[in-house]
């Protein structure tokens, strides 16, 4: 097989590359599709608050399976059926769909061609979990905190701050979207947050739907058009979509509603804009509620249970339920908590959910080596435990024989990773990039 071809990114635009202001013609906001008539009004004489136009498509010559008495905005056309290329095909081969149109997609791969690929890698912006390029769903019950939490996150990653057991890695820009409550609440609940923050990161956005003249659901095509411009304003890094039952129009007890929104959030994937949609439980507060597709294609699942505390009115256990990222390297971010808010600020307690695993006599070793390290005065604190660096650590293993400095380096580097992440895997330590500790 001959080398990728150097033009593969210029026909469909590598996502760490691709500028989120080009738009090509025909999809969600070209300046040339009708669907765009949607002005951003900043009316004089009050606080900037974005209003839709013209929302309803005039030109539908069919009833809407969309339409639903929860949006006030009239008939929607759902989205348009998946082009080839909304699955994330990459660039290659020229061939004729169904319907003729000309599409290039690449033939399987050898390993080797597989090794040799130059992606990129995720862009973290909270701890090991939270990317530009994540598709996450935070599920709870109702009344839990799943907003208060949801916030927090956002205003954190927008700051940078870290945030409970995860840590801050840069500041970026967030859009946070409320279709739930009344925007009274909302201010109540930005205000809230940011009090527990401490500042008011310039990254953070939020919008309302009461903000917006009849707001269209986010499985239509008018509700994308119209996130697809506050997209091309904003320039977010990450958007939480607050709540799945108040967005989307349609059944949530079937696929169909959330099946029409999934070439959109597979379209702000390939453009590295990470999203964390909000979802509800049923009477079952043990599952999401509705159809379970939706979490087949995301990336990350988490699910809040409540946690009754005499001394906090929003208390809950917070478990991964479905984590892609997780690695042996970071599985301290993933465990399980208890997380309160108590005396108006943020508590956390991880729950160890693994027992202590065996380990080989060397990494026994080297699990001592951390012990001595941890025994000195240059020590910081990670979630509770005493903590050091890994090159501190790494000093004690070349002091007591471990590691030899007359050998490679690159026979170190191999000897310290093999061993450091049998630690990991056995849950006798935990790090990340840069610190150690036991668990």
């Amino acid at each position: 097989m001959s080398p990728l071809p150097n033009d593969r990114n210029d026909a469909f635009g590598d996502p760490a590359r691709r500028s989120r202001d080009t738009i090509a013609p025909g999809t969600i906001g070209d300046p040339h599709d009708d669907m765009n008539d949607f002005p951003l009004i900043r009316d004089a004489g009050e606080p900037p608050r974005t209003k839709a136009r013209n929302l309803g498509r005039t030109n539908s010559g069919h009833v809407d399976e969309f339409d639903d008495e929860r949006f006030d905005g009239g008939d929607f056309d759902p989205p348009p059926a998946e082009d080839p290329s909304e699955f994330g095909f990459e660039a290659g081969a020229t061939q004729a769909n169904d319907a003729g149109k000309q599409t290039t997609d690449w033939p399987p791969l050898t390993i080797e061609e597989w090794l040799a690929r130059d992606l990129p890698a995720p862009d973290f912006i909270m701890g090991s979990w939270l990317s530009t390029t994540t598709r996450g769903l935070l599920v709870g019950p109702t009344g839990l905190g799943k907003t208060n939490l949801a916030l927090a996150l956002a205003l954190h990653m927008a700051a940078g701050r870290a945030f409970l057991h995860w840590r801050g890695q840069r500041s970026c820009k967030v859009l946070y979207i409320d279709g739930e409550m009344s925007r009274r609440l909302f201010r109540q609940r930005i205000e809230d947050a940011v009090n527990r923050l401490g500042e008011r990161p310039a990254g953070f956005h939020a919008l309302s739907h009461e903000d917006v003249e009849k707001f269209a659901p986010l499985n239509t095509t008018a509700g994308q058009a119209y996130i697809e411009r506050l997209i091309t304003e904003i320039k977010p890094d990450f958007i939480v979509f607050d709540a799945i039952m108040c967005l989307l129009a349609g059944d949530m007890k079937d696929g169909d509603a959330w099946a029409a929104v999934m070439p959109w959030v597979r379209s702000l994937t390939r453009r590295r804009i990470g999203q964390l949609w909000l979802h509800h439980t049923g009477h079952d507060e043990s599952r999401s509620y509705g159809d379970k597709t939706k979490e087949w294609q995301l990336d990350t699942v988490m699910h809040m249970e409540a946690v009754a505390r005499e001394d906090a009115d929003v208390s809950f256990a917070f478990e991964f339920r479905k984590a892609r990222e997780r690695t042996p390297a970071t599985c301290a971010d993933f465990q399980r908590a208890r997380i309160a808010i108590v005396g108006d600020q943020w508590t956390v307690d991880v729950i160890a959910s693994v027992r202590p695993g065996h380990v080989s006599p060397i990494g026994q070793k080297f699990l001592d080596a951390l012990h001595n390290a941890l025994a000195g005065d240059t020590t910081e604190t990670r979630y509770g435990r005493r903590a050091v660096t890994l090159e501190l650590w790494k000093a004690e293993c070349f002091k007591i024989g471990l590691l030899d400095r007359d050998k490679p380096a690159n026979q170190g580097r191999a000897l310290w990773s093999k061993y450091r992440l049998e630690l990991i895997a056995a849950n006798r330590i935990a790090c990340d990039d840069k610190m150690a500790w036991t668990v």
